[in-house]
Formats: C-alpha cells, structure tokens, sequence
C-alpha cells in the first residue's frame, strides 16, 4: 500500500467544521470539531478510493502540492 500525504483545509461555517481535499473529487466532511472533520474525511477518502478500484478507475495523485500551507487549530488560554 502506497501512503501519500494529502493536503487538506479545515474551515469553520457558521456551526460546524468542514474538512476538504482539492485533490480528490468529492472527499469533503463536516464534524462539531476540527478534528472529528478530519476523521470522517479520511473515511470518506477511503471509500471513494475503494469504489475507484471497484470501478477501474485510478486514483491521479501524481501532484499535490501546494504552495502555501495554512492551518488553524484552538487553544486553551486560561482568563
């Protein structure tokens, strides 16, 4: 199994989180925390890779970069 590195947004709308890959067609999800966006998302990025295989279809992931990075994340402050 290759392993690649997928670059990913997280983004906060209105009440939830939404988590993206541009790269892959369809491979979004949505969660109360960034974190549980991206959980789902990689379940989401599996099946449509499953069903690609079933299908015949590859996954073309020769290029993901991008050139710039951006992430967003919370942390506790005491006040």
């Amino acid at each position: 199994m290759k392993i690649l590195e997928a670059p990913v947004t997280v983004e906060y709308d209105e009440d939830t989180y939404i988590a993206r890959c541009p790269f892959i067609q369809g491979a979004f999800a949505d969660g109360d925390t960034p974190e549980e966006a991206l959980k789902e998302l990689i379940d989401v990025i599996k099946l449509i890779m499953e069903y690609r295989a079933e299908i015949g279809q590859s996954l073309d992931v020769t290029d993901m970069t991008v050139e710039t990075t951006k992430v967003i994340t919370s942390i506790p402050i005491g006040i």
